[in-house]
């Protein structure tokens, strides 16, 4: 005698809750059946929570393991404008230099790519590393141009927004510098 199994998948509208397979069937087969079932069932939601969880609260966790690193990058920007009015003898290839370290700090190629795998979320997650990356290269692309002659109005824009929007992930007030002024 042949058993009959029926099957049945119920899913949600809730994307974080899992499908369950209704399983219908009697006897010591079917009960291994059900179970194999479930058991696939509850590994395929534990994965989905898995992948959900580093969207969640991302840019927090990214701004906590980033600040010292943007504080660096402040710290640069302070020493530059002190080295405009004549406070820091410092050389602008070495603020350069240093802004360009906090750069590769912050912008680690492993941290980039676990930061670009945040397309799969279901809500948009800033990119938090990428874009205090981004501020520090600006950083020393302004003053590999102030070393120059003068920085121009573009670069210390694009820096200025830049800055801001990241010292806004880490919850501080944007500094007030040459470089984020325009003439």
């Amino acid at each position: 005698m042949t058993k009959v199994h029926r099957f049945r998948f119920a899913s949600s509208i809730n994307p974080r809750r899992s499908a369950a397979i209704v399983c219908k069937s009697s006897g010591r087969q079917g009960r291994a059946v059900s179970a194999f079932i479930a058991a696939l069932a509850t590994l395929c939601s534990a994965s989905a929570a898995a992948e959900a969880a580093p969207c969640r609260n991302y840019p927090a966790t990214a701004a906590h393991a980033v600040k010292p690193r943007v504080e660096a990058v402040r710290l640069v920007e302070r020493e530059a404008a002190d080295r405009l009015i004549g406070l820091d003898t410092r050389p602008w290839p070495y603020l350069v230099g240093q802004a360009r370290a906090a750069a590769d700090a912050i912008g680690e190629p492993r941290a980039l790519r676990e930061e670009d795998g945040l397309d799969r979320c279901s809500e948009p997650v800033s990119r938090v590393r990428r874009i205090c990356a981004t501020a520090a290269l600006a950083l020393a692309s302004a003053l590999e141009e102030q070393a120059a002659g003068a920085a121009t109005g573009m670069s210390r824009q694009i820096y200025a927004q830049a800055m801001a929007l990241c010292e806004s992930f880490m919850g501080q007030t944007p500094l007030r510098s040459f470089l984020r002024t325009s003439d």
